[in-house]
């Protein structure tokens, strides 16, 4: 019996990804690299990096999603987190996440199925996320 097939990427820090443009939330490119993608679920794991000073708009997607920061701080719904640090957002809801600070951050992202985004009219009420 051979074992099954598994995907190792090894010092994900040093690891660059390709400018990614989404204008209508973000005010500038940041790096994004596949990671990996199912394609029976349409789940999507990524690498990505936001340089320091972006800035983002409120947004929500289709699917879930999950964000494990490695370097830097991020803010995620007006909290600041720290690595290793770990955020959930459930699917359909309005969220924001940005670099929080001076520097950028790195993160791995997985979506729990196809990706999507559409922004989100900041002036609605927004969700508070809760931390454990």
């Amino acid at each position: 019996m051979t074992a099954p097939t598994v995907v190792i990427l090894d010092d994900l820090k040093s690891r660059v990804g390709r400018p990614s443009s989404y204008p209508h939330i973000y005010d500038r490119d940041f790096e994004l690299l596949p990671l990996n993608q199912d394609p029976g679920s349409g789940e999507e794991h990524y690498l990505a990096r936001y340089p320091s000073g972006l800035r983002a708009n409120w947004h929500r997607h289709s699917a879930a999603h999950t964000m494990i920061v490695l370097e830097g701080r991020m803010e995620a719904n007006g909290q600041v987190v720290e690595p290793p640090a770990y955020c959930h957002f459930p699917a359909g809801q309005p969220m924001h996440h940005a670099p929080a600070g001076e520097a950028g951050c790195l993160f791995v992202l997985i979506f729990h199925g196809p990706f999507d985004v559409e922004a989100v009219d900041p002036a609605l009420p927004q969700p508070s996320t809760s931390t454990g």
